[in-house]
């Protein structure tokens, strides 16, 4: 268990050094691959990813600002912007972001944890290299995500209970919705690529819920 903001920031830096790993064997045109990220190819992701470790609080003000108070249009520009670069350089960004533990305003290590895990599924399940992240990790990851309001999975599983079949996990009271802590978690966050994966009484619910959103 990670116990300890270090422990936290050495599951950050592994799983950064996990995605590097990946994105130094990328084609050219792999990195113009739509992640699972609505409107960001894999480069904008990774920008994104690098644009994380230093935000300052006036560099963040004055974006949000200039996006009218929308942080979501914020995060997209900035992604975008960043993912702009050739390939190589967002390698090196990348690559010298790794160690930090430097996070946005208002956020924490466990934030930049979820950012990066989440994140990282975003490129590679498009890809076709998924990675069996840490159950350990995930659990944090899930938790986080449940207690969030800023994902709209807080309020689409709002009266279902959620179990992990793989790992010993489960929130909320109501009828059942189980299956991996990956698709549950990916739920949970706004992307719905792997619902199939889950079963129960209280999917059909889920999904209507999910339906509605689209």
């Amino acid at each position: 268990m990670l116990d300890t903001d270090t422990d936290l920031w050495v599951a950050v830096h592994e799983e950064r050094r996990a995605l590097l790993d990946l994105l130094e064997t990328l084609s050219p045109d792999q990195w113009n691959t739509p992640s699972l990220c609505d409107g960001w190819r894999v480069r904008d992701v990774v920008g994104h990813i690098v644009s994380s470790t230093s935000v300052s609080i006036w560099r963040a003000a004055g974006a949000m600002i200039s996006s009218g108070f929308k942080i979501n249009r914020y995060l997209a520009k900035d992604g975008r912007k960043r993912g702009a670069a050739t390939p190589e350089e967002l390698i090196e960004q990348f690559r010298r972001a790794l160690p930090t533990t430097s996070h946005p305003p208002g956020q924490s290590s466990l934030a930049m944890l979820e950012d990066v895990i989440i994140h990282q599924i975003d490129i590679r399940l498009p890809l076709g290299h998924p990675r069996a992240v840490p159950l350990g990790r995930m659990r944090l990851v899930a938790d986080y995500l449940d207690g969030n309001g800023f994902y709209p999975g807080k309020r689409l599983a709002d009266g279902l209970r959620l179990e992990a079949t793989d790992t010993d996990w489960a929130t909320g009271h109501g009828p059942l919705v189980n299956g991996p802590i990956e698709a549950l978690a990916l739920t949970l966050s706004g992307r719905f690529v792997q619902v199939d994966q889950l079963r129960g009484e209280g999917l059909a619910t889920l999904q209507d819920r999910i339906s509605s959103t689209r």
